[in-house]
């Protein structure tokens, strides 16, 4: 899930270069997803009407999103030569940068807030928590869930553990043929199928944030950039790639879910791997693949997926007090109501998200690329 980083261009056949503009738009909308998520099942309660039960389980677009995070970063190292040690140094330090600045900022907000307001025993812990909060290895400890801000930056411990392991992925992955990538797939799409069914059976720790399983999404990811990236006469890929099969797949996630969600069908949000993961892996094939060439020249879409990994890290809960508070000083009520819910809680994220962005992300970003070469 390379949440700020669409580096998505050039075009897999075509001589002339290309902006994936079909991932930006997968981006954005996963973004816009776990927002109306996050405002639904807050404190605001959301009314999204006829996409409640989709809404309810919005969860899901986390799956996608590192499915997405492998096919970007694997489309964008496709020249690199992962053999090589400086390659993957080189790698590495990109990865840093694009990520650390940000997610330290954002952490140390919710550290000295938690000490303000938790005293001497938010200290302790935060110190504790110290080492491995600073290395992204939080996810590794699925109870860690609720202290500190990692109820909102587990996702990046999760894959920056990714990143870590994608030089050997990407090597292991590289020279095998195309239908040993889709046995591969189709392997690990099995056992992100059935883990949630284990998980649910026997009671144990929640795996949505579970680093292992994720970097199974994400190594799917890379599989199928791979069968994706290049001209080809394999059926599958061939068929998955037109575009009326995007609009089939959209309508059938969306209508899946709220049909399992209206008939009370159990389980947790990886438990709806079962109708997320094909979904996301076929518009990965399709978006991926498709021009959009009207689209390619608007300045917007780039903009609002490069705003995408500060606009997770707003989602805390000052957004949904906020917007309560000023809700029942304008004493609204009803479809007022919520249409103010969710336009004022959508405001406040989007105008954090910019103020981290473009006074934080983007010029520790260019600053540290400058230095580091």
């Amino acid at each position: 899930m390379t949440l700020n980083t669409t580096t998505t261009q050039a075009s897999h056949s075509n001589p002339k270069n290309h902006r994936l503009i079909g991932l930006d738009l997968l981006r954005i909308s996963l973004a816009l997803l776990i927002f109306a998520f996050h405002s639904h099942i807050g404190m605001l309660e959301c009314n999204y009407l006829l996409l409640n039960g989709f809404v309810n389980m919005g969860a899901i677009a986390m799956t996608g999103f590192f499915l997405l995070s492998g096919y970007v970063i694997s489309f964008s190292t496709r020249q690199q030569d992962m053999w090589r040690p400086k390659e993957i140094v080189k790698f590495y330090i990109k990865r840093i940068i694009a990520i650390i600045p940000l997610y330290y900022t954002y952490a140390l907000a919710c550290v000295i807030f938690n000490i303000i307001y938790g005293g001497t025993k938010a200290a302790i812990e935060e110190l504790m928590l110290f080492p491995i909060e600073s290395l992204c290895l939080q996810s590794v400890f699925s109870t860690l869930f609720p202290f500190s801000h990692n109820g909102g930056s587990w996702f990046i411990s999760c894959i920056m553990i990714c990143y870590f392991t994608f030089p050997l992925l990407n090597i292991l992955t590289q020279r095998i043929t195309d239908k040993a990538r889709t046995y591969i797939i189709v392997i690990l799409s099995a056992i992100l199928l059935w883990s949630p069914f284990v998980e649910y059976y026997f009671k144990c720790n929640s795996i949505y944030s579970n680093p292992f399983f994720r970097t199974l999404e994400f190594a799917i990811g890379i599989l199928v950039c791979q069968l994706n990236m290049r001209d080809t006469d394999y059926k599958p890929v061939l068929f998955l790639r037109q575009p009326w099969v995007c609009f089939l797949t959209v309508i059938l996630l969306v209508a899946g879910v709220s049909l399992a969600q209206y008939l009370h069908i159990r389980g947790d949000y990886m438990l709806y791997s079962w109708i997320a993961l094909p979904c996301f892996v076929s518009l990965l094939f399709s978006l991926g693949h498709i021009r959009f060439e009207r689209l390619q020249k608007l300045r917007t879409i780039r903009y609002l997926s490069a705003l995408s990994f500060a606009f997770f890290l707003t989602q805390e809960n000052y957004v949904w007090t906020t917007t309560r508070f000023l809700r029942e000083k304008l004493e609204l009520t009803g479809i007022i109501g919520n249409g103010f819910n969710i336009f004022m809680s959508l405001a406040i994220c989007f105008t954090v998200a910019n103020i981290l962005y473009f006074l934080v992300e983007k010029p520790s970003t260019k600053y540290l690329r400058s230095r580091c070469g």
